[in-house]
């Protein structure tokens, strides 16, 4: 927050509120909530779309943050909603247990990753709200609710973006902390394609990195181990994310601005010998987690698994058709989620088992063009925004014909939850109307 403007992490979305509140109890939440006017709540502001912004109060969780409750015999910490990953993290390990897996970025708010039900990637794990095990939420009338993955009230609030109330406090279920075996290595793309189910077999967390006109991509594998840490682990992999950042940001855009990005599948092999592989063995956060330093966007969604390779190339064409028109530089990052996933209603990895496509492109002019043809082929093939990301050219409508009938149960609880539009604003509002009717089947 700067000279009374707020903007997200990215610095699309300048905001520009009539209060910004920073509460430090419970109680004044609550109060915050029973005041005149509308308030939406943000994190670490992570997110890639106008979720946050308001003309009324913007209510930062930051200073409600830390640790409320630890139950070592189970395993089991309570935490302030506004406390970040990266800290949460950390009082964890002080207690000998650590995150069954996380994220790729740790500076995000704890109620923020699982209003956005942030993913993950493997073959059996693929959500932080499955090691959630409790929530406290207060709605908008600010009445406080405590509910379970059971409750249909949980379900709304993870991936509900907020509509149902604020996440104040999450009871996460730890396990004993462990090491990851971190592995990346360039392959070539064709024997990736061929082999990608026994690669997901073969490890418990892999993602891809797909490159335009590229005939190679980099394959990130992440295992758990009982081996020895690799001694300087956490510096190398400084490292290895400041190389990310400078190929893509830097290198990447100064390719493609040059016009050179398609002679990549010449001298693709070249081009990558710089990340040609590396193994670490490190504690699971600092395999799982990682501070992202380079400014770009986002625009993520799910797909059935089997058409991964399909979109994708689909994506990729459609990047090179653009390309003259002065794009920035792109990469898709893939991960992969199984299927039964059912602590979300609208979530994107809601039950099926998913491939996540990541569309990044640098901070730069021109990704809107990229964007908005990409979201009109994304809709072609039936794909489900993550509501954290770049989300322009989705609406309700579209969202209603992907998760009826929990779509409609969403609405009934952000009625029941919400009746005078508290937490709403324009994002909102576009993606879930305004409030109806609460049926009698469902009314409280």
């Amino acid at each position: 927050m700067q000279g009374g403007t707020f903007r997200n992490w990215a610095l699309r979305f300048a905001n520009v509120p009539r209060k910004y509140a920073l509460p430090t109890t419970r109680a004044q939440i609550v109060e915050l909530i029973k005041r005149p006017g509308r308030l939406r709540v943000v994190g670490s502001g992570h997110s890639f779309n106008d979720g946050i912004v308001t003309d009324d109060t913007l209510v930062s969780l930051d200073n409600y943050s830390g640790v409320l409750r630890i139950d070592i015999d189970n395993q089991q910490l309570t935490f302030r909603a506004g406390t970040r990953v990266r800290d949460a993290v950390a009082i964890m390990l002080q207690h000998g247990l650590a995150f069954t897996a996380l994220p790729s970025h740790d500076a995000q708010s704890l109620g923020g990753i699982l209003s956005t039900d942030v993913h993950g990637t493997g073959k059996d794990w693929g959500f932080v709200s499955e090691s959630v095990v409790g929530l406290t939420i207060v709605d908008g009338t600010g009445e406080i609710h405590r509910c379970g993955p059971d409750d249909d009230l949980f379900r709304a609030a993870i991936g509900g973006v907020g509509a149902v109330g604020i996440i104040t406090e999450v009871t996460v279920q730890g396990v004993p902390r462990f090491a990851i075996d971190q592995q990346t290595s360039i392959q070539e793309l064709a024997w990736v394609r061929e082999h990608l189910d026994l690669l997901i077999a073969g490890h418990d967390h892999v993602s891809l990195y797909l490159f335009p006109y590229a005939e190679h991509c980099q394959v990130n594998t992440w295992d758990r181990t009982a081996a020895d840490k690799t001694s300087g682990g956490e510096l190398k992999e400084f490292l290895n994310i400041s190389l990310d950042a400078l190929l893509a940001a830097w290198v990447g855009n100064l390719l493609a601005y040059a016009g050179l990005l398609p002679l990549a599948r010449h001298w693709s092999r070249l081009a990558y010998l710089l990340r040609r592989g590396t193994q670490l063995v490190m504690e699971s956060n600092n395999a799982h987690n990682r501070t992202i330093y380079h400014l770009h966007q986002e625009l993520e969604f799910t797909v059935d698994f089997e058409q991964v390779f399909e979109v994708c190339d689909r994506l990729l064409a459609l990047y090179a058709e653009l390309y003259r028109a002065g794009l920035p530089y792109l990469l898709l990052e893939v991960r992969f989620t199984p299927a039964g996933h059912d602590r979300t209603l609208i979530g994107a990895g809601q039950q099926r088992r998913c491939a996540w496509i990541d569309l990044i492109c640098n901070d730069s002019e021109g990704f809107e063009t990229y964007y908005a043809a990409a979201v009109e082929l994304i809709k072609s093939v039936g794909g489900r925004p993550h509501l954290g990301k770049y989300t322009e050219g989705f609406d309700g409508n579209y969202l209603a014909g992907l998760y009826e009938p929990n779509y409609q149960r969403f609405l009934e609880l952000v009625a029941q939850h919400d009746p005078d539009g508290k937490f709403s604003n324009a994002f909102t509002r576009r993606m879930f109307g305004t409030p109806i009717e609460v049926s009698s089947e469902h009314a409280a």
